[in-house]
């Protein structure tokens, strides 16, 4: 056991062992009744009929055992007081007056008092929060008796369901001291001000992609406080989440859902933070179905927004469209935005495939419109002249192999693409529009 150096100061004047022989005497022999009868002035006959025992002096009387010459008498000691405090018949007056009298003895001239009392105040606890922990896991506690520390800014962020209780029950027992660190920080400051030195939580990502309760308490600490502050933090989780293969790894059971569902908080929370295109693609990479669609309604809605942010939310609302056909369809009728992004010129990306071939290709909007009209009457693009597309788990196709090396290559393939729609039944030309035209039409009023 490691105790806190600061606490155990040298003993200002000597304890002489005759008191704890005689105090051994007098606590070996009580009963956690007896204790807790002193403690409430109505105890045994013996305290009944000395009127000036108080549940101090009483409580005091058990804290002197710990000093005690036997083994035996101060183990006793320790155990009756460790049940005085977290007996379920105990008052909270009672256990208020156990737990005082041991900070008191924090400072005893004993060093064995000021360790022990130092050792069961954290029992005592510790008990109190297992005890929290067990109503937590318990679905039929009302979630305004879980007195858990963070529970209720969790919940406000995920839920409260049986998922939610069993993942936090977890995440607490785990990182118990980063948590009460955190919420003592929020309290403090009301939330207003961030963090400037980041905490260990925050300062650094989890080693692994599958730590998902390092990342859930990551996601957690940056969600919960100011979001108008300054926030490096929240910055570079964003950068990262939105382009590299740093973040959690998810799949499809409770404990994925949750995180998930985390991160969507998190990015509602947030914004104002990054570019509308960053948070897309975080959206879709976490399959925050709901907010991608906004957000692809959003970019689309606004013709002159970036060429990059039209190409992103035209993947974005292929996919989404093609896995909730019903919900998309009624939101955004994509392949009229496809067509209309046929005459979108705009230079989204310009790739370098192989530095030794020295070649470059440019992906312009109307680039991305027409393999994704492509895709969605089940022709491949590649087999239309798209001959550097390369795949994206997430988006379909990576935006940036969606080009050609120059304007020839270009016309030719966009030709071939129009003709194979042809045979399918869908005539391009007819759908063509320009894009103001199409942002008129998007904000007339229904």
């Amino acid at each position: 056991m490691v105790v806190d150096s600061s606490l155990l100061l040298p003993p200002a004047v000597a304890t002489p062992v005759q008191i704890g022989t005689r105090l051994g005497r007098i606590v070996a022999p009580l009963s956690c009744g007896a204790i807790l009868g002193l403690i409430a002035g109505v105890g045994p006959t013996g305290a009944a009929e000395n009127n000036a025992v108080t549940a101090q002096s009483a409580t005091r009387w058990v804290i002197e055992g710990l000093d005690a010459e036997s083994f035996a008498t101060r183990q006793h000691a320790a155990l009756r007081l460790i049940d005085a405090a977290t007996n379920p018949e105990v008052t909270p007056q009672q256990r208020r007056v156990v737990e005082e009298q041991l900070q008191s003895g924090l400072d005893h001239p004993s060093l064995e008092v000021r360790v022990q009392a130092f050792r069961l105040l954290q029992q005592i606890d510790q008990a109190a929060v297992d005890a929290q922990i067990r109503q937590l896991r318990n679905p039929k506690i009302d979630p305004a008796d879980v007195d858990l520390v963070g529970w209720k800014a969790f919940s406000e962020l995920v839920g409260d369901d049986t998922a939610s209780r069993q993942f936090y029950a977890r995440l607490y027992l785990g990182h118990q001291r980063q948590i009460e660190h955190l919420i003592r920080q929020q309290q403090r400051t009301g939330g207003g001000t961030r963090v400037h030195r980041a905490s260990g939580s925050e300062s650094r990502y989890p080693a692994a992609n599958h730590d998902l309760d390092r990342w859930a308490l990551v996601l957690f600490a940056d969600s919960i406080l100011d979001p108008a502050a300054p926030s490096y933090p929240s910055a570079r989780l964003m950068m990262s989440l939105a382009h590299s293969g740093v973040g959690p790894c998810l799949g499809s059971d409770q404990d994925d859902e949750l995180v998930r569902r985390l991160i969507h908080q998190w990015l509602l929370r947030h914004r104002e933070l990054g570019s509308v295109c960053d948070q897309l693609r975080i959206a879709m990479r976490y399959r925050c179905d709901s907010l991608a669609m906004e957000l692809c309604h959003r970019i689309l809605t606004d013709p002159h927004s970036p060429a990059t942010w039209q190409t992103t939310a035209i993947l974005a609302a292929s996919v989404l469209c093609a896995s909730q056909m019903g919900l998309a369809e009624s939101e955004l009728e994509i392949d009229s935005v496809l067509a209309s992004r046929l005459a979108d010129k705009r230079t989204a990306h310009v790739w370098q495939l192989i530095p030794s071939r020295k070649t470059k290709i440019r992906t312009q909007v109307c680039d991305v419109a027409m393999a994704m009209l492509l895709f969605r009457h089940q022709i491949d693009p590649r087999s239309a002249g798209f001959a550097e597309l390369q795949a994206d788990p997430t988006l379909i196709y990576r935006d940036d192999s969606i080009g050609f090396r120059n304007e020839h290559e270009r016309e030719v393939a966009h030709q071939q693409a129009r003709r194979r729609l042809r045979e399918n039944g869908y005539d391009v030309p007819s759908f063509s529009r320009d894009v103001q035209s199409f942002s008129r039409e998007m904000n007339e009023p229904k």
